[in-house]
């Protein structure tokens, strides 16, 4: 599927490695955003194996940092059944968390990073996105796409958009093509001197 004008993918990066100017001693702080079931915790799932970078689901995270101590223990006897009920309660949760980055729209993902994660999975609001960007908070973020075979959010769901990021994991082909992507990340990363491991071999 061809990409939209301005849209950096992995496709278009050189398949030579580049020569690393210069080593940052860090893993690389990512965001990745897209549409819900487009593929987003299988990306990050495989970039944690491959780059031993710190992962964990959002959803889980507001879940237990401030959707459970402020209203689910009040409702449920566990937390994993105010999780699996969610689907029923998105706005709900949606408010809960709005207020919980209130008047501060980085907390949710500063205090993820702070707690020791690499990537943050799954952010939908502007106004959060738009204040994590202006401290840089993350070093890359990138856009996983599925729309031809999944379906997209309405605008109230999702408020961001495909040009928001600066790579674009085209997930419409078979999963070998996902791990080809994370092996051209991590060598994009490497060359940039972030700790990944070591060059990865091209597939």
């Amino acid at each position: 599927m061809p990409s939209p004008a301005g849209i950096i993918t992995m496709q278009s990066l050189p398949h030579q490695r580049a020569k690393v100017v210069s080593f940052l001693h860090r893993k690389p702080k990512l965001l990745i955003i897209g549409h819900a079931r487009h593929g987003k915790d299988t990306l990050a799932e495989k970039i944690r194996d491959r780059m031993d970078l710190a992962f964990t689901s959002s959803s889980v995270f507001v879940g237990q940092e401030c959707i459970w101590p402020t209203w689910g223990r009040d409702r449920y006897h566990t937390f994993e059944e105010m999780f699996a009920d969610r689907v029923n309660h998105r706005k709900t949760w949606a408010d809960l968390i709005s207020a919980y980055n209130t008047p501060d729209k980085t907390r949710t993902a500063r205090t993820m990073l702070e707690r020791g994660y690499d990537m943050y999975v799954g952010m939908r609001k502007r106004d959060e996105f738009n204040a994590c960007r202006e401290v840089r908070l993350f070093d890359c973020v990138i856009w996983v796409d599925a729309r031809q075979r999944k379906p997209l959010e309405s605008k109230d769901s999702m408020e961001l958009i495909i040009y928001d990021a600066e790579l674009h994991c085209d997930n419409h082909g078979p999963e070998k093509d996902l791990d080809s992507f994370v092996c051209k990340l991590q060598n994009l990363f490497h060359s940039k001197g972030y700790c990944v491991g070591p060059d990865a071999e091209w597939h």
